[in-house]
């Protein structure tokens, strides 16, 4: 049941991470997005949570210290799935590159379940359960109005894809790129000869 949660916290986070992150880059006028999305988490962590003040600066100064992190990887992680796209789109995939990326992107995956780990240990530590709780519903519904944000704000592309966190220029997709929409038989598959 910890690892189910800690799953979906890890999900929340990076759904909020890019949003958040994709957003600087469109912004909304005056400080940007993500200043305005730091300043709400301010105000309403300390009564969305039942903490005073001291915990919800600990906790920011947590997710502060993360972020840098976080969005070194993301970004490596978008680079590397556009340069999977690239290789995969040749007539003739060469296996050489593709299996070393394949490998880079699930070191660069399970580095960044070990960073939300640690994350969250601290976040832990300084939550009761209930708290933690509460802590995951109110980043829940933070990641609910940031995305009707986005939709409404009139960010280029804003619309959102079901099933692709953030829309185009999320997760789902580096930004400025267009999102291909593939059935399962039309994905290209490079197989060894017989």
């Amino acid at each position: 049941m910890r690892r189910r949660i800690l799953f979906l916290f890890l999900g929340l986070t990076l759904a909020g991470a890019s949003l958040a992150w994709g957003e600087t880059r469109h912004g909304f006028g005056g400080g940007g997005f993500q200043d305005r999305f730091l300043e709400v988490k301010r105000t309403q962590l300390g009564p969305a949570l039942g903490v005073n003040q001291q915990t919800v600066d600990q906790l920011l100064a947590i997710d502060a210290r993360y972020k840098p992190l976080r969005h070194q990887l993301v970004t490596g992680m978008k680079s590397d799935m556009h340069r999977l796209q690239q290789l995969m789109s040749q007539p003739s995939p060469p296996e050489q590159e593709i299996k070393p990326l394949l490998a880079d992107m699930k070191r660069k995956r399970l580095e960044m379940l070990k960073l939300q780990q640690r994350k969250d240990d601290e976040e832990t530590a300084l939550l009761t359960p209930m708290q933690q709780a509460r802590y995951l519903m109110y980043l829940m519904s933070l990641i609910k109005e940031a995305r009707s944000i986005k939709r409404g704000a009139g960010a280029p592309g804003g619309h959102s894809r079901p099933g692709v966190v953030g829309g185009p220029g999320g997760l789902g997709a580096p930004a400025g790129m267009p999102v291909p929409t593939l059935r399962p038989s039309e994905i290209p598959v490079s197989r060894p000869p017989r």
